[in-house]
């Protein structure tokens, strides 16, 4: 969204200077998502979703500083490897990325799937599920293949789910929800103390993880040069890859600094490789590079063999500058960690309507569609409903963003197997296939095979077996049954149509998730489905007012009143009904009315007078 915004801006710019102010961008906001990440446990990028598993939990023992500098300085060692690559490899490493066909691709988007489904879920079964959720949500909207219109049950879905209003409904929205459960009376949590720490002494501890290093800058130049695979997917194979390598392997998702180091080494790694195929063959490795490539064309630059003999002194400034970027993001980075690390100080009243504001204005930014911000609101409520049951919303974010890289080539490569030896000789032959497959399998199990030995530690220990409270026997059984009745139904729309050609796909992945929750709902009536605690009646009772300040402001106020208007509003409501002070002391309301007009103020700066987004004008504003 960063470089798309910063296209108009290029306009009257010479070429080289242009492109130098996108791939700045790129460059800084691949490692500027972790912030938000690490302090919120938001991804501020897709790429960012391995980095939170433990920044976030860094953060929360008072060491956001030093996972910030550990970020930066690891985002800064892959990325300057990755330029290095982009600079030396890119004739021999272009060829290699051409070789990767449909098959191949389908494979790697499902093993990013198998993947998440055991970072961040205690359950393979609903990490596995929560992962098809979200390959089926990707489904939603038009097929690119056929063409035809699927599973649009409102005007709203005419466009599909877009990825950036799914990663900010699935980690934003709940986030917000959680600040608002305890009420009035709600201790700030989030006012934790923040460690002073060495910024020599986070590059002493990031160099000696030489393991998670390695794997992260390999992991990443690989991926990379993947056509249209992304850094999300380079970021959470190397996570993987590190924690089943670590001998601390069962610390990672606790504040273990090795994953940060591995996940950030390897999504900055990927923005130096994810240019050989766009500069070389005019494909572009990853979706930010798809957007450079509007830029380069507007330029009138066109990527392909004779880039580097016609227009040599720009791309060769261009990649240059890259390399320079990279120095400066680390500069500035380290800067801004001990800065930004204060934002845990920032009180849940003030911080919930704050992150409410800024989901909605991000997500209307991408399409300026506030379709997109009621499809964020509606992902988000849900999401929080399954977060209570012991969900994770990676997983589910994931499947949304492989979701069409998965079925795009899926598609393709039937067409093509069916031209020629059939599907199963086109999807299951050939080495690379096999190889993948065989890491699939790994993964699976792997995971399988990792919390099978959790439960019997925690059943030696006391704390596991198949039995459990009645209560919260209850409590798996309802949710694994109404997670079933999901199942059936979206088994019921994909398989009641006429023309099945356009839901294969969809029909694929609706029989997993039946799969699943049929043995979800199995284990559930065994007790053996872990759970979260569910929504208690406090819970509920300190989230109604939020939610309902929430729904208006989303659904009625944006549009009718405004958006800078309705966003004050809401955000004054909100910080009111939260903040403990007295709802009558001239002075609390006199430092409420102050916070939410300069917080309006400068969000209105920023988008409106700077990036100059066009926003809903209602009434004012």
């Amino acid at each position: 969204m960063a470089v798309a915004l910063l296209i108009p801006f290029t306009f009257h710019l010479p070429p080289a200077q242009g492109l130098m102010l996108l791939g700045a961008a790129y460059t800084s906001t691949v490692a500027g998502g972790a912030v938000s990440a690490i302090l919120l446990k938001i991804p501020g990028a897709p790429a960012n979703i391995a980095t939170a598993l433990d920044g976030y939990a860094m953060a929360q023992r008072g060491q956001a500083a030093k996972a910030l500098q550990i970020c930066f300085i690891s985002s800064a060692i892959g990325g300057v490897l990755g330029v290095l690559v982009l600079i030396f490899l890119t004739p021999v490493l272009a060829s290699w990325a051409l070789g990767f066909g449909p098959s191949h691709l389908f494979w790697i988007a499902i093993l990013g799937v198998t993947i998440i489904g055991s970072l961040d879920s205690r359950s393979l079964v609903k990490g596995l599920l929560s992962g098809c959720i979200g390959l089926w949500i990707a489904t939603i909207g038009y097929d690119d293949i056929q063409g035809v219109e699927r599973f649009v049950f409102t005007e709203h879905l005419e466009g599909g789910v877009n990825v950036i209003a799914a990663l900010i409904g699935f980690f934003a929205v709940p986030q917000v929800i959680e600040m608002l459960e305890g009420g009035r009376q709600a201790k700030d949590l989030r006012a934790l103390g923040v460690e002073r720490h060495s910024t020599l002494d986070s590059a002493r501890e990031v160099l000696g993880k030489l393991r998670a290093l390695s794997i992260g800058s390999l992991t990443g130049t690989l991926i990379g040069l993947v056509p249209g695979a992304g850094g999300q997917i380079a970021g959470i194979v190397a996570y993987d890859q590190t924690r089943k390598l670590s001998p601390r392997r069962r610390h990672f998702g606790e504040g273990e600094s090795e994953g940060v180091v591995a996940a950030e080494t390897a999504n900055n790694a990927m923005v130096g490789p994810s240019l050989v195929p766009l500069l070389t063959l005019s494909v572009p490795g990853s979706p930010t590079a798809a957007v450079l490539l509007g830029g380069l064309l507007i330029h009138g630059i066109f990527p392909g063999p004779d880039l580097f003999t016609l227009h040599a002194e720009v791309a060769w400034t261009f990649i240059n500058s890259m390399l320079i970027g990279q120095i400066l993001m680390l500069i500035f980075g380290l800067y801004v960690a001990r800065l930004a690390a204060r934002v845990v100080h920032v009180p849940a009243y003030i911080l919930a309507p704050g992150i409410l504001v800024l989901a909605v204005i991000g997500t209307f930014s991408v399409q300026h569609s506030m379709a997109d911000v009621l499809v964020m609101f509606c992902l988000g409520a849900g999401m929080y409903l399954l977060g209570r049951y012991g969900f994770s919303p990676a997983p589910i974010v994931l499947g949304v963003i492989l979701g069409p890289l998965a079925e795009t080539n899926y598609v393709q490569g039937r067409l093509i197997a069916e031209a020629g030896d059939g599907l199963f000789a086109y999807f299951l032959t050939g080495p690379l296939n096999l190889l993948l497959i065989a890491l699939c399998l790994v993964s699976v199990g792997y995971s399988l095979v990792t919390e099978v030995r959790l439960r019997r530690l925690e059943a030696d220990w006391g704390r596991g077996g198949a039995t459990g409270p009645v209560a919260e026997r209850w409590q798996q059984a309802l949710s694994a049954g109404l997670l079933l009745l999901l199942a059936l139904w979206v088994a019921y729309v994909s398989f009641d149509v006429r023309d099945p050609e356009p839901y294969l796909f969809p029909r694929l992945i609706a029989v997993a998730l039946l799969c699943l929750a049929s043995l979800a709902f199995l284990r559930a009536l065994q007790g053996r489905n872990r759970t979260g605690a569910g929504i208690g009646r406090d819970a509920a009772i300190g989230i109604a007012p939020g939610l309902a300040v929430m729904a208006v402001y989303v659904f009625l106020a944006a549009e009718a009143l405004g958006f800078y208007l309705a966003s004050a509003l809401a955000f004054l409501a909100v910080y009111a009904l939260y903040d403990p002070g007295s709802h009558r002391a001239p002075r609390v309301w006199a430092r409420r009315l102050t916070v939410t007009l300069g917080f309006t103020a400068l969000l209105y700066a920023v988008f409106a007078l700077l990036l100059q987004v066009q926003t809903p004008r209602g009434l004012l504003l």
